[in-house]
């Protein structure tokens, strides 16, 4: 009797001091996965299910004698591997955006340096000529055609002579409302410090075209234009093309 009650007391102890995280994780039973429980801390707790999460969504089979112990450290081991992953990946994010906002800034100023050449150039035409609509006259022909005549002035401001220009007369009304806009080209040569002024060019009016129609019927000073230059060709040979406009 005494002997039993010896060996019973041994196995209660023996079962108080036992170590779940000895237990093989393929085989726990169900009074081991209670133990495991009440045994394991909350974040230990987190991390077996987590590693059995992992496993079994990689369709990894758990070897038969795997512990919880084995369990546990691999788990510690995926887990500073996905921090150092995070980390990394968190730097290469960084370093990413801060070349983005580098290249945005270089653009920035590559845009800014190009307006400022665009300008310039513009500014040196300017200088060099000057072109203005001072006129219009309405002519009706026969069989009730309508033709308006534009005047415009040509001002050769360079040192030298000028064999053509071309450009884009655009005319509005006093609103700013566009009512046409035409290609033109002047080739009659201007000197140097010298006007020249056409009188013989104009627009055809197309009675079912309601802009044409509406240069036909407001008078001049109900109008207001500007000539973009786009092309100046001197009479040696040297040319400038204006940069692009809107």
């Amino acid at each position: 009797m005494r002997t039993f009650i010896c060996l019973m007391l041994a196995a209660f102890l023996l079962a108080g001091c036992s170590d779940p995280k000895s237990y093989k994780v393929a085989k726990l039973t169900e009074a081991q996965k209670k133990e495991i429980g009440q045994k394991l801390t909350a974040a230990e707790g987190l991390k077996l299910t987590g590693w059995m999460m992992l496993r079994s969504m990689s369709g990894k089979d758990i070897p038969d004698d795997f512990t919880v112990g084995q369990a546990l450290k691999e788990q510690d081991e995926w887990i500073i591997q996905d921090d150092i992953r995070k980390a990394r990946e968190a730097e290469a994010k960084k370093i990413s955006g801060a070349k983005e906002e580098e290249l945005k800034k270089q653009a920035a100023e590559m845009k800014k340096q190009a307006e400022i050449e665009r300008q310039a150039k513009l500014d040196e035409i300017a200088s060099l000529v000057s072109v203005a609509l001072i006129a219009k006259k309405n002519k009706e022909h026969e069989y009730n055609s309508k033709f308006v005549f534009l005047e415009l002035v040509f001002e050769n401001k360079s040192d030298k002579d000028i064999q053509g220009i071309k450009g884009v007369l655009t005319i509005t009304d006093i609103f700013g409302d566009k009512i046409k806009r035409l290609t033109w080209s002047y080739d009659k040569g201007i000197k140097a410090k010298q006007k020249a002024i056409e009188t013989d060019h104009g627009v055809d009016i197309n009675h079912y075209i309601n802009e044409d129609q509406k240069l036909w019927s407001t008078d001049f000073d109900k109008l207001k234009s500007s000539y973009k230059v786009a092309t100046i060709i001197f009479k040696d040979g040297s040319k400038i093309d204006a940069p692009d406009q809107e």
